[in-house]
């Protein structure tokens, strides 16, 4: 059993988290999502995740303005673009590869407010906080986030993962995908794939897979 009592993980920003992100962040009582992290433009999967389909694995991308500067720009100076009107393409997306989950009509409305025109022009930081916080309310993981480290209790001692994989701590659990007749089990997908198979049994899951 891992036992990460009393400790804090410091994650890096994501766009709907994969389950081993999620994994991790429950296998401990507090957590820091570092937003201000120098901007990487490598780093995908700041504004991009991966869900399945019908043709198997599918990027979802959230396009986003190039930064003043390429060399001093944080994640939290990041501002989303409004191009190709991303946020119709997107939830058109989702609505194809998980409509027939078990979880997805009960789910749609809270995720639907994420895909609007609203969120073009948002900092990327914030719209992904505001979809870390709807995912761990909606999959039951209790763990505290925090802003920034200053904010823990005096004498936190903390795991850095910001530049390390969270498959470093965690191990992958096969759940039920409504795809896997067509694809078999594919790990490593975003949150959202366990949410709308799972469901409330989520928990569950993220917990075997944290060992705990």
């Amino acid at each position: 059993m891992t036992d990460f009592k009393d400790k804090a993980i410091i994650l890096p920003p994501r766009f709907l988290g994969s389950v081993s992100h999620y994994a991790a962040m429950t296998a401990y009582p507090m957590a820091v999502i570092d937003r201000d992290m120098p901007f990487n433009k490598r780093e995908k999967a700041t504004h991009r995740t991966v869900i399945a389909d019908t043709r198997g694995l599918t990027s979802l991308t959230v396009p986003v303005e190039k930064p003043v500067s390429m060399t001093s720009a944080l994640w939290s100076d990041i501002v989303i673009s409004g191009h190709g009107k991303w946020w119709n393409v997107m939830y058109t997306t989702l609505q194809s590869a998980y409509g027939r989950t078990p979880y997805f009509e009960y789910y749609a409305d809270d995720f639907r407010r994420f895909f609007t025109e609203e969120c073009a022009s948002m900092k990327l930081t914030d719209y992904n906080r505001g979809l870390d916080a709807l995912v761990r309310r909606l999959a039951g993981v209790t763990t505290q986030v925090y802003d920034s480290v200053s904010e823990l209790p005096a004498g936190t001692v903390c795991d850095d993962f910001r530049r390390r994989p969270t498959e470093d701590i965690t191990h992958d659990v096969e759940y039920y995908q409504v795809r896997s007749l067509q694809h078999g089990f594919l790990p490593g997908l975003s949150m959202a794939d366990m949410l709308f198979n799972m469901g409330p049994e989520s928990i569950l899951v993220l917990r075997s897979m944290a060992g705990i």
